[in-house]
């Protein structure tokens, strides 16, 4: 098909005549190469629409051409005679009958070409999504290490709710979230990339919490029609202090599937009469006070420590690993830079306390007497 491709080329460009003749980069880029190989440096990038000028060929699958000041070996598939038209283009992306890939690429290929054409900014955008909600609908699963994250939404809607749980803790960032039925798409974009998580959810309209899971993370490097198409007027996140650059505190799948072994949230204890361990309860949140593991949709964990009335702490989780049966924690202040280690001693066997360094918690938060602390005005 390849041999075909090249000899229809050539005779169209009139190269069997020994005439140079013009070519034109029909894809939304084409590299050009020092040799005829998909391994060979690339010696430019030519964005649709060049022209270029035949100087020879190689193999089935490669043409050699001029463009501008370089000449290289350029892939068959990738150039024609004819200047790509926009018209051709958007009526492609607009062919229902094409698969999602097909009219994406027409699209990304058609504003590349056009890039004040905010209709065309628009469908580019709309069809980012759906060629992504297409591939979850399709997703068969990897066996990987699971990721999910929470978020309490309140009386925002569900994208809303996810796009805000996705700019948590960071800066200079764009966040876009969608969703369809139980699925969502959310792009996040940093200075040099776009993020794409794919995944499933589920909302307690009681509690208004939704549980998530990420099934699938991709990128691509960032480019302006790409920027404008997914991101428009969307505004940077803002996190106030939360001065965390785009992919820090990411952990591995070994420390995920450490921290997914335990609870979620763990109640504090302290001894009350008698010896005895009780549970002290802040009456004012209704709630102990909580040790809490939070993981994030970017694979970040959260620790947050509840030490008494008026007492938290919040540190990312940097690293985690097990030795016997502790778990040896590096955080992070999540508004600092200040480092430390603490060791958490898992409960052993059937049972139920566990030791963060000096101080006691269990994860069965309705075992044990709960010693109230009287609300006051302004907390307790």
């Amino acid at each position: 098909m390849k041999t075909v491709l090249l000899s229809l080329l050539l005779a169209a460009t009139g190269e069997d005549a020994g005439v140079l003749q013009k070519v034109y980069v029909q894809g939304s880029s084409v590299n050009l190469r020092k040799e005829p190989g998909k391994d060979a440096e690339v010696l430019v990038k030519a964005p649709i629409g060049t022209e270029c000028t035949v100087t020879g060929t190689a193999a089935a699958e490669w043409m050699k051409v001029r463009c501008g000041d370089y000449e290289g070996y350029a892939a068959v598939s990738l150039v024609g005679p004819e200047k790509p038209s926009v018209e051709a283009l958007k009526a492609e992306a607009n062919n229902p009958m094409l698969t999602p890939e097909h009219r994406e690429e027409s699209a990304l290929r058609a504003a590349l070409l056009a890039p004040e054409d905010a209709e065309l900014s628009k469908l580019l955008g709309e069809l980012f999504f759906e060629r992504n909600f297409r591939l979850l609908e399709g997703f068969k699963g990897t066996g990987g290490t699971k990721r999910t994250f929470s978020n309490t939404c309140g009386w925002r809607a569900v994208d809303v709710c996810l796009r805000n749980a996705a700019a948590g803790f960071l800066r200079e960032v764009k966040v876009r979230a969608e969703t369809r039925k139980d699925l969502f798409v959310v792009a996040v974009r940093d200075s040099e990339n776009v993020t794409v998580y794919r995944g499933k959810y589920e909302l307690d309209p009681v509690t208004t919490k939704v549980k998530a899971e990420v099934l699938e993370r991709s990128s691509f490097p960032t480019t302006p029609v790409m920027d404008k198409a997914i991101f428009a007027g969307v505004e940077d996140v803002d996190s106030g202090n939360a001065d965390i650059p785009f992919g820090h505190f990411v952990l591995d799948d070994a420390s995920h599937a450490l921290l997914n072994g335990i609870p979620s949230a763990w109640a504090l204890l302290r001894p009350g009469r008698q010896g005895l361990l009780s549970m002290p309860f802040n009456d004012c949140l209704k709630k102990p006070y909580l040790l809490e593991f939070h993981p994030d949709i970017h694979g970040r964990w959260l620790m947050l420590r509840e030490t008494g009335p008026g007492g938290r702490e919040a540190f990312w989780i940097t690293s985690v690993s097990k030795r016997d049966n502790e778990l040896e924690l590096s955080l992070a202040e999540t508004y600092g830079n200040d480092r430390t280690r603490m060791v958490f001693k898992l409960p052993e066997g059937r049972k139920d306390i566990g030791y963060l360094n000096d101080m006691t918690y269990t994860f069965k938060l309705h075992r044990y007497a709960e010693q109230h602390d009287n609300c006051k005005e302004g907390g307790p």
